[in-house]
This record gives C-alpha cells, sequence and structure tokens, in this order.
C-alpha cells in the first residue's frame, strides 16, 4: 500500500482516469475531490464496511487529533497527581498509626506509673483517646478504599 502526505491543493493520479485532490478545510477537516470515470465506484470508507470488508494495510482506527492528545495528556497527570495523593494520605496515614501505637505501647510498658500519676480515670481517658485515634485512622482509610472503588466502578478501570 503507498501511504502520501499531501499539502491543501495537491493530487495524485491513479491510473490514467482517476484524479484524487485534497483541500484542507479547518482544524484536522479537509475536502477531497475525486474525478473516476461513471463506471468506476466511488466511496466513503464507512459505506464500504457495511458490506464487513475492509481493504489491507489500512490503519486500525484514526490517529487522536490533537485536542484529543492534549486532554488525554491533561487527564493522565490529573490522575498521576490523585495517585501522589493518595500515597501522601496513605503515608500519613501510616505515620499516624504508628505514632498512636507508640504511645499506646508507651501506656503499657508504665501502666503503673500512669495509674499513679493520673489513676485509673486517666488511664481511661488516654485509652479511649488512643482508640478514638485508630477509630478516625480505620474510618479515613476505610472511606478511601470506598472512593477508589466507585472511581474503578465508574471509569471501568
Amino acid at each position: 500500500m503507498l501511504s502520501l502526505q499531501l499539502k491543501s491543493g495537491e493530487y495524485l493520479t491513479i491510473g490514467e482516469d482517476i484524479t484524487v485532490q485534497v483541500f484542507k478545510q479547518s482544524g484536522s477537516a479537509f475536502c477531497v475531490s475525486v474525478k473516476a470515470p461513471r463506471e468506476v465506484s466511488v466511496l466513503r470508507g464507512e459505506v464500504h464496511e457495511r458490506s464487513g470488508e475492509r481493504p489491507d494495510g489500512l490503519l486500525e482506527k484514526r490517529p487522536k487529533s490533537m485536542a484529543r492528545r492534549r486532554y488525554d495528556a491533561k487527564r493522565h497527570a490529573e490522575r498521576l497527581e490523585e495517585k501522589a495523593e493518595r500515597e501522601r494520605q496513605r503515608q500519613s496515614a501510616a505515620e499516624e498509626r504508628e505514632e498512636t501505637l507508640r504511645e499506646l505501647a508507651e501506656v503499657a510498658d508504665h501502666l503503673d506509673e500512669w495509674m499513679a500519676a493520673h489513676g485509673s480515670a486517666g488511664v481511661q481517658e488516654k485509652l479511649k483517646a488512643l482508640c478514638g485515634r485508630f477509630a478516625a485512622i480505620e474510618a479515613a482509610q476505610s472511606g478511601s478504599a470506598q472512593e477508589n472503588t466507585a472511581r474503578h466502578e465508574q471509569t471501568g478501570a
């Protein structure tokens, strides 16, 4: 298959009887003028493919327009930023969890000292606060997981 690049106004000939001329209109659109004998069938690709046939050697699909490529690049950058933000949130939650575990271990290691210094009500209050922090961390991670699931279902990813 011969592949040519033509500028607006240029033409090509096929045999002695067929001439094809290209005219640029706007954006990615262009016009094609075909001069051929009446006995030669000239069909748009969509009409020809209704028979279920596609000529060999053609691209499988149209190249993406510049606007579509820019849109895709922008969406890709947005998805990368969203992914980085989720990773920052996961890292922050992991650090919060580690800090809470350190505090919990400290309370457990020094329970007698805490009881003497703060009394059982103070120790209970501290343990409840630590449990509340754990619950908040788990709720935030559960919410993030549900958002990710919903996002994947919407995008079909």
